[in-house]
């Protein structure tokens, strides 16, 4: 299909028309010719005549050519439509000291909670092709460690180097909502989303956890909330889990609270909220075109040619 990308250029194919209609001349004026010219003179005319509506002609069709030059012609292919699937994802990890507790077990060894938590996260970031992931650490304050981003390579890279104690020792559980509700209130997204793990209970107490629930519910936030470690009757078990704050969490946002005891509840969890959390697709049209200005320039050049040839020989 033929599109012109400068359309509006079209306007000033009459401008020549509107000048000779500015600059026409005077009327004739009566000339005085001897008879004994008038055959000389007819046969002269009559040649120039000719030469001259050609010429014209050849003007005519060199400004249409020029005007259509300018308009930019181009040809447009069928266009190119990618639609993928975008989803913009936080995650919200507990560092506290307690997330050390070894009551995890993953492939028949026991493990820290904290580490089998970057376990399945790892599993879990692989699988957001497409979407864009940020993770905010948790401890004695909140920080954002990863913005944004569809970089799912780096974002598992810089999540295996996280230690216990890097933010602290204690749990600013509402510290992390807060911060999240910040890095997402002017993000153009319709699911905003927080996934918050932790083993404990908010003992920062900076903001009430349930007031930054609150703000995460006008925002738009919807918050998971994850309850991570094993029942603490099992050896080697302890546990500060306020699961009942941790619900209030989730049922604030309209989220759902989700109870993480072994490495089978954790893999269980990521692929229920995968189902219940709807995606947004992203939707990218590639518009494939020629630029078809050399056929009215040759053209162009053709007539300008002709033009010339004509003078020379006049």
């Amino acid at each position: 299909m033929i599109n012109f990308a400068w359309p509006w250029f079209a306007c000033l194919l009459p401008l020549p028309l509107l000048v000779f209609w500015l600059m026409k001349a005077k009327k004739n004026q009566h000339i005085v010719i001897n008879a004994s010219t008038l055959p000389y003179l007819a046969n002269n005319v009559t040649g120039s005549t000719s030469r001259h509506r050609f010429s014209q002609i050849l003007l005519i069709i060199s400004w249409s050519l020029f005007i259509l030059i300018m308009t930019r012609p181009q040809w447009l292919d069928a266009p190119i439509v990618q639609t993928s699937p975008s989803r913009d994802l936080l995650l919200a990890v507990d560092v506290s000291y307690s997330m050390q507790i070894k009551d995890m077990t993953l492939n028949g060894q026991s493990i820290q909670r904290l580490d089998m938590v970057k376990s399945y996260l790892q599993s879990f970031i692989k699988q957001r092709t497409g979407d864009r992931v940020g993770v905010i650490l948790f401890a004695d304050h909140a920080y954002l460690m990863i913005p944004f981003t569809q970089d799912l390579q780096a974002t598992g890279q810089l999540l295996d180097e996280v230690n216990i104690g890097l933010a602290g020792k204690f749990t600013a559980i509402g510290e992390a909502i807060t911060l999240a509700v910040k890095r997402t209130l002017h993000e153009q997204i319709k699911n905003k989303t927080l996934i918050l793990l932790s083993d404990g209970r908010d003992t920062v107490n900076t903001i009430s956890p349930i007031d930054a629930a609150g703000l995460a519910k006008a925002s738009g936030l919807k918050i998971y909330t994850v309850g991570i470690g094993a029942d603490p009757t099992e050896a080697e078990s302890q546990s500060d889990l306020d699961e009942t704050t941790l619900e209030q969490i989730a049922q604030i946002t309209g989220g759902q609270y989700f109870r993480a005891r072994s490495e089978q509840d954790l893999s269980e969890i990521y692929q229920q909220i995968n189902l219940i959390e709807p995606l947004s697709l992203k939707t990218v049209t590639y518009q494939p075109y020629t630029e078809l200005l050399i056929w009215p320039l040759s053209c162009l050049l053709i007539v300008i040619a002709m033009l010339l040839w004509g003078l020379r020989n006049d």
